[in-house]
């Protein structure tokens, strides 16, 4: 065999290796291999002094019955909250702050003004939820709320990775789309019983933040207690005073004290 003859050969050889299975390592990307850490960590949030401003349709639904209101809303991380109910006739009709310190709700046409601690008990006498302005804030802005402490696990569960969060007897579930960083829904168990979910869909992206159009609440205590928000407009600004969040008393009112 000539010289040439055995070039032409081994070439042939290595061409048919190259064929044959497992030979060529496949490059491939493994989702499952993110650290939930790195993937709660990626999740867009709203800026320290971003104030968001939106006009919602809430509606409740519970064994008590159902009714739905639209409000205007203003939020700022992490338990800033201020909502003006929007009547289709006349002026507002009720008026509700909450911050670090102080939940205030106001019924001008009772001429009653309610004043307690901001605590999830005193937010349940007007919202049903057993929610703390500090874990309502980050829902209505489609964020957790803290999900600081426990012990952290992730695996990817369909399209979504899904986070977590284990603490004694309480779990706390977060289903996040890697792509966008947005966060789909939020699951609460405690002792085996799921306390609430929370679905974050259509949305928007404002200032480079993704934020929910519509969110979707279920408490299992009470039971059968839903809330839809569902955002018409949606905008942010930045270093908005913070006493907006803080109602004044008219005068001549006598606040009510609301502490459980």
């Amino acid at each position: 065999m000539s010289k040439k003859d055995i070039i032409v050969t081994c070439l042939v050889l290595l061409a048919f290796s190259g064929c044959v299975p497992g030979k060529i390592p496949e490059v491939t990307t493994n989702r499952s291999a993110a650290l939930p850490r790195d993937v709660l960590g990626k999740i867009a949030t709203p800026d320290s002094d971003d104030t968001i401003k939106a006009t919602a349709i809430i509606s409740f639904s519970s064994p008590e019955g159902d009714y739905s209101r639209k409000v205007a809303l203003l939020l700022r991380m992490p338990s800033f909250l201020r909502i003006e109910a929007i009547p289709f006739f006349g002026p507002a009709d009720f008026f509700l702050s909450a911050n670090e310190e102080s939940l205030k709700v106001f019924f001008p046409g009772e001429g009653k003004f309610y004043v307690g601690a901001a605590t999830r008990e005193n937010l349940f006498l007007f919202f049903k939820v057993f929610f703390s302005p500090a874990d309502m804030v980050p829902l209505l802005a489609g964020q957790p709320p803290n999900t600081t402490g426990g012990h952290l696990s992730g695996h990817v569960e369909g399209r979504l990775y899904r986070v977590n969060i284990k603490s004694e007897k309480r779990r706390r579930s977060l289903w996040i789309d890697t792509d966008g960083h947005i966060l789909t829904r939020i699951e609460d168990v405690e002792d085996g019983r799921t306390l609430w979910r929370a679905t974050f869909t259509d949305h928007i992206v404002v200032s480079g933040t993704p934020y929910p159009r519509r969110i979707r609440i279920q408490a299992k205590e009470p039971e059968g207690v839903e809330i839809d928000i569902r955002y018409f407009d949606l905008n942010i600004s930045t270093n908005e005073d913070t006493t907006i969040f803080d109602l004044r008393i008219p005068p001549g009112i006598v606040p009510i004290p609301i502490d459980q």
